[in-house]
C-alpha cells in the first residue's frame, strides 16, 4: 500500500550535498507562471547553464534541450524544492531544467495534475522566446508521484504540443488500481476503484502505452515497500511489447526514500540516457 510519503531525510541529503563536488552555479529564474492567470502552484523555476543569458542580451547563443522536472509527494503535498538537485545537475550538464509545482489533491483531482504537466510542456515555446531553450527537444523527469505524472503525460501526449523525446521516471506508481485502500490515491481520484473504476484505469500510465511513447529510463528500489517494484517492471514489459527503447535499473537493498537520496548511479545513467535521446 502506498503510504503518506515525507522526504524526512533532509540532514542526510545535506550531508551528501556537502560532500559533492562543486558545480558551476546555474542561472535561475524563479517563479515563472506556466499558466496564464493561473494559481500559485502553476509556477516553476528555470535553471540554465552558468554562462546563459537572455535572448535579448545574446540572440545567437546555443539553445539547450529542456527537461521538465516534477516532484513527488503522493499528489497531495511537497513542492519543487525537493527537486533542486536535479535542476542544478541538469544545468551543470548543459541542459535547461524547468522545475515545476502543480495543483494538489484532494482540492484538485485527476486529471488536474496531468493538465498542469501538459501546460508546462506547451509553455516551452513561451520560454524559448526569452531564454535559450529548444522547445522541440523536451524530456520529463520525475520521482514517485512526479514520475507517475511524467509517464502519464508522455503516454498521453497532447498532439498540439511538441512531442516529449525522453522520460526519466524513478519509483513510479503505474497501476493505481492495485491500491484500493490507499488514502493518497483516493484523494487523487475522489474515491475507491469500486466507486471510480474508469478514473483509476485512466490515471494509470501503463494503460496508455503506445507506439509513439518516448524512450524511457526507469529506476526503482528493490526494497521499495511504498511503491512496489512491480510497477516499473510491468511498465518496462509493456514498453518492450511496443518496441519502445527503454532501460530499467533496480537498486539492491534500497527503499523508496533511499533510492531518491542515494541516486548517484541512476543519475549518471539518466544523464547518459538524456544525452542519447535529446
Amino acid at each position: 500500500m502506498i503510504k503518506r510519503i515525507f522526504f524526512c531525510g533532509i540532514p542526510v541529503l545535506l550531508l551528501f550535498a556537502g560532500c559533492a563536488s562543486r558545480r558551476p552555479s546555474p542561472v535561475i529564474i524563479r517563479n515563472i507562471a506556466y499558466v496564464e492567470n493561473g494559481q500559485d502552484r502553476q509556477t516553476g523555476d528555470l535553471y540554465l547553464p552558468a554562462d546563459s543569458v537572455s535572448r535579448i542580451e545574446n540572440p545567437d547563443q546555443t539553445e539547450q534541450p529542456l527537461v521538465i522536472v516534477i516532484h513527488g509527494g503522493g499528489w497531495t503535498n511537497r513542492d519543487r524544492s525537493d527537486m533542486v538537485k536535479f535542476g542544478e545537475r541538469l544545468s551543470a550538464a548543459g541542459y535547461a531544467a524547468f522545475n515545476i509545482d502543480y495543483r494538489l489533491a484532494p482540492e484538485h483531482r485527476h486529471p488536474a495534475q496531468l493538465e498542469d504537466v501538459r501546460s508546462a510542456i506547451a509553455f516551452a515555446h513561451t520560454l524559448a522566446e526569452t531564454y535559450p531553450v529548444d522547445p522541440d527537444r523536451i524530456a520529463l523527469l520525475g520521482y514517485s508521484a512526479g514520475a507517475h505524472l511524467a509517464l502519464l503525460a508522455a503516454a498521453r501526449a497532447d498532439p498540439e504540443t511538441s512531442p516529449v523525446r525522453a522520460v526519466i521516471a524513478g519509483g513510479a506508481p503505474t497501476m493505481l488500481w492495485i491500491y484500493p485502500d490507499s488514502p493518497l490515491i483516493t484523494k487523487l481520484i475522489g474515491g475507491t476503484p469500486d466507486e471510480y473504476p474508469e478514473a483509476y484505469q485512466d490515471a494509470s500510465p501503463v494503460n496508455h502505452i503506445n507506439a509513439r511513447h518516448p524512450p524511457t529510463y526507469l529506476y526503482h528500489g528493490r526494497a521499495d515497500l511504498l511503491v512496489r517494484p512491480r510497477h516499473s517492471r510491468g511498465y518496462a514489459a509493456a514498453l518492450e511489447e511496443h518496441d519502445i527503447p527503454h532501460h530499467l535499473r533496480q537498486r539492491l537493498f534500497l527503499g523508496h526514500i533511499l533510492t531518491f537520496l542515494w541516486d548517484g548511479p541512476t543519475w549518471r545513467e539518466s544523464r547518459n540516457f538524456l544525452d542519447q535521446y535529446l
